[in-house]
């Protein structure tokens, strides 16, 4: 205990250690910044706590544990990022958010743990990496999604009123993809309502048209439309 004690009030230790913990709180914060831009659950502050925590983790357990430390360690670390991963992850109706800012979290304590050690050069690599990705990946994915969007649709109409073929020919005459996910059927006021899920796949443009014709149809009682993740 007192070489612990002493190593820990060595002044080129402690020199050493806060200049990694600002290290990892600046990479932190420039990851966590990007979050924050697109107002995510876990944005600069989440983020830039993680970074550090696992930086000062791998600093005590090295230094205090030794290097044979070093696999419980990244055992640990990463069972509690676990944790704060998962619970960013929410499902909202169809759809499931959060996936990108849990792998945002599990980089972010990555590169904690990086500078930690010293390793800086893999810790700033690591940094720029998810910044591309995070960035310079989602025109990839825009331009995607306009050219093959995909939404969920929950349409209620009469049945006898309209067809569940003439609903679908609409989808087809638009050139969407059409997945049918189920029919359920009620009665109201000693009327059937039908109600189809579907997830339609196809180009922005035709989506739009498609939402404009579902709210001209007079035989149409309600639809939903959600974006998937």
């Amino acid at each position: 205990m007192q070489e612990i004690h002493e190593l820990l009030l060595d002044p080129s230790f402690q020199e050493i250690s806060i200049t990694r913990l600002l290290m990892a709180l600046l990479a932190g914060a420039i990851l966590g910044l990007e979050r924050e831009f697109q107002r995510k659950a876990a944005g600069i502050r989440t983020i830039a706590l993680i970074c550090v925590s696992s930086a000062l983790f791998t600093i005590l357990s090295v230094e205090i544990g030794g290097p044979s430390t070093g696999d419980r360690i990244a055992s640990n670390i990463l069972t509690g990022v676990g944790f704060i991963g998962a619970g960013v992850i929410f499902r909202g109706g169809f759809t499931i958010d959060g996936i990108t800012t849990a792998a945002v979290i599990w980089i972010s304590a990555a590169i904690g743990m990086a500078v930690g050690v010293g390793e800086y050069k893999m810790a700033w690599t690591a940094v720029g990496i998810s910044l591309l990705v995070l960035w310079g990946l989602s025109f990839v994915e825009i331009y995607i999604m306009k050219e093959r969007e995909r939404k969920y649709y929950a349409i209620k109409y009469q049945e006898r009123s309209l067809l569940t073929a003439d609903l679908e020919d609409i989808f087809k005459t638009h050139r969407l993809k059409i997945k049918q996910i189920s029919t359920t059927k009620t009665m109201h006021n000693q009327q059937v309502i039908l109600e189809g899920k579907y997830e339609l796949t196809g180009p922005t443009a035709q989506m739009a048209a498609v939402n404009d014709l579902l709210l001209k149809n007079e035989h149409i009682i309600q639809f939903e439309v959600e974006l998937t993740k």
